[in-house]
This record gives C-alpha cells, sequence and structure tokens, in this order.
C-alpha cells in the first residue's frame, strides 16, 4: 500500500510540460517598452525561471500604439503561444481584432496594468479571466490626497496623462479628481475641476501620447507659467521622468519654485532613476506601482489558469509614497 501511495504522490509530481508534451510559452504584452514596463519583463522573467516547463515571452512595440500592439499579440498566436497578459492600450480595438482571434483559439487572456474600460459596451470578464496591477482609481486619489497635504487650502492645478482613450490613466484621473473635489464621479476620467473645495484645473490634461521629449516640454511649460499658470502639477505616469537626463536639465533652473513650493510637483512611479530625483529634491512626491509584481503575478496567474488550478481574479499590487524623506526606504518591501 506504501509503495502504491508513493508511486501515485510521484504521478502528481511530474511536471505540467511532460503531461502537455512541450514547455508552456506565456506572454507579458506591454503597452510598449519602456523603463516602467521592463521592470514587468524582470518580474515575468524570474517567475517563469521558478516554473519547470515555463517560459516567459515578452514582447511588446517600441511605441504606444495599438495597431503595432495588435500585431504583436497576432504574431503570438501564429507562434503558438499558450497564454496572453496584455496592458491594454485601447480596449475597443484590441476586443474586435486580436484578442477576439485569442479567444477563438482557446488561448486564455489576462490583463495586467491597464483593464478593459466600457468601450467595449459588455463585461471584460467575457475577455479576460484575471486582471493584474494597480488599483488605478485608488493611485489617483493618492496623487490627489498627497498633493492636498502640501496645499491644503486648494489652488490650481495642471495634470498630464499619456493618451486621452487609455483605460488606466482615465481612472487615475478620475481619482484625483475625486479626491481634491470630494465628488464621486459616474464614469472616468470624471469631470474637470471647477473651483471645487478650492481645485480648479486651468485647462484640460496635457496629453504626451507616451513621447518623453513632448512631456518634459510640457512639464516645462507649466514651471515657466507659460502659456498657462498653476500652482500644481500631477503626472499620472512617470513620462518627463523617465528620461533622467532631459527632466534634469529642465527642472533644474526651477529649483527655487520647488523649495519654496510655488509648483508643488506630483508624479507616479518610483524606478531608481525617480528616486535619485527624488532625494536631489526635483520633485515633491512619487506615488509608486509595482510593476515587477504585475509581471511575476501575471506568468504566475496564467500558469494556475492553464494547469486548471485556482486563481485570484484581481489582484491589487501595491501602492508606495515616497518623499524626499523616505526616498531609501520607501520600496524596500516590493521588488522595485
Amino acid at each position: 500500500m506504501a509503495k502504491l501511495l508513493v508511486l501515485f504522490v510521484a504521478f502528481c509530481l511530474i511536471p505540467i510540460f511532460s503531461v502537455y508534451g512541450k514547455e508552456l510559452k506565456l506572454a507579458v504584452v506591454p503597452k510598449f517598452n519602456s523603463v516602467f514596463f521592463e521592470q514587468s519583463k524582470v518580474g515575468c522573467i524570474d517567475a517563469a525561471a521558478q516554473i519547470k516547463g515555463v517560459e516567459c515571452i515578452y514582447r511588446g512595440p517600441d511605441i504606444s500604439n495599438v495597431r503595432m500592439q495588435d500585431q504583436v499579440i497576432n504574431q503570438l498566436i501564429d507562434d503558438g503561444i499558450d497564454g496572453i497578459a496584455v496592458a491594454v492600450t485601447q480596449s475597443k480595438y484590441l476586443v474586435k481584432n486580436s484578442l477576439k482571434r485569442a479567444k477563438e483559439a482557446g488561448i486564455p487572456i489576462i490583463t495586467y496594468d491597464s483593464d478593459f474600460d466600457a468601450s467595449i459596451n459588455e463585461d471584460p470578464n467575457n475577455f479576460r479571466l484575471a486582471y493584474i496591477g494597480t488599483d488605478n482609481y485608488e493611485l489617483g486619489k493618492t496623487l490627489g490626497e498627497e498633493l492636498k497635504k502640501l496645499r491644503p487650502n486648494g489652488g490650481t492645478l495642471i495634470m498630464q496623462s499619456g493618451r486621452p482613450d487609455s483605460p488606466n490613466l482615465n481612472l487615475r484621473l478620475m481619482g484625483v479628481r475625486s479626491a481634491l473635489s470630494g465628488i464621486k464621479y459616474d464614469a472616468p476620467p470624471g469631470r474637470l475641476l471647477n473651483h471645487d473645495s478650492g481645485w480648479t484645473e486651468v485647462r484640460e490634461p496635457f496629453f504626451n501620447f507616451d513621447q518623453l521629449d513632448q512631456s518634459v516640454k510640457q512639464m516645462e511649460s507649466v514651471m515657466k507659467g507659460k502659456p498657462v499658470k498653476a500652482d500644481s502639477f500631477i503626472a499620472v505616469g512617470g513620462w518627463a521622468q523617465n528620461d533622467q537626463a532631459l527632466y534634469r536639465k529642465m527642472i533644474t533652473p526651477f529649483q527655487a519654485k520647488i523649495s519654496s513650493n510655488k509648483v508643488i510637483i506630483v508624479i507616479t512611479d518610483t524606478s531608481s532613476e525617480q528616486l535619485t530625483m527624488l532625494e536631489d529634491q526635483l520633485a515633491h512626491i512619487n506615488i509608486g506601482q509595482d510593476p515587477y509584481e504585475m509581471g511575476r503575478q501575471a506568468i504566475l496567474t496564467l500558469y494556475k489558469i492553464v494547469t486548471k488550478q485556482k486563481y485570484e481574479k484581481t489582484i491589487h499590487t501595491p501602492i508606495m509614497v515616497c518623499t524626499a524623506d523616505n526616498f531609501d526606504t520607501c520600496t524596500q518591501s516590493t521588488g522595485l
């Protein structure tokens, strides 16, 4: 009897790839290749290395372009991919094209970083089995709440985003507006602030379309106060700081404005380069995400789905508040 039990246990421990007759290839598809998404690549590779018979395929377009992302997904399908985690660029387009094809082929799909939005006109669960990433609305609220600590009586604000049709970024914009106004909006991105609890957005958000040089120029116009003037700046992504040399060159002449709080700067993400700039007081606050953990959990979740194990349908990765006082410890509990 004992011998039979040993044989049974040994059979159960056979690596899953031997059952399928091949190694499992699981893909992580970012919006585009960037400092932020490269960290999800590392998490993806590390997770795959810990599971025998699993390979991480990290592949994304060089720029944020839904058609290019769609082509990447189609190529993965052609290559016989076993599962896909995608950071959604434009929900409706992907659902009508490559992700529809993936679903029809029986390839499991999950989203990470950026989930589907209402433009698909149906339940996101019909196309993806899980979402892994930041609670983007809560991230936006955190950006707004941290700004309020430095400017408790309200003020004028300019925000910066990537694309006007980006699902996760619109949730962040809504979160900022909710935190500052106290209003709960029906749908993202909420409504432009106009004397709401002391806060006014002096213009619609800047959209940089993920062009780093453009994001730096937009921020420079805020620091100069030309052509529009505001006393607070929130970026719902880390674009301007993702080119450290360009950011430093632009921001250094305005060091006095930062030190005196004439313009409050709150920026998303906490790469090592961004934390160095925070240490040098070239911004007031950085709100961090955990893209490493997104990539890691994406592979673990896809593996569980493919091997028919129980899995979590929503995994929210941590948010960190980093300042010049805690820059050296604020991300130590994460993979960053």
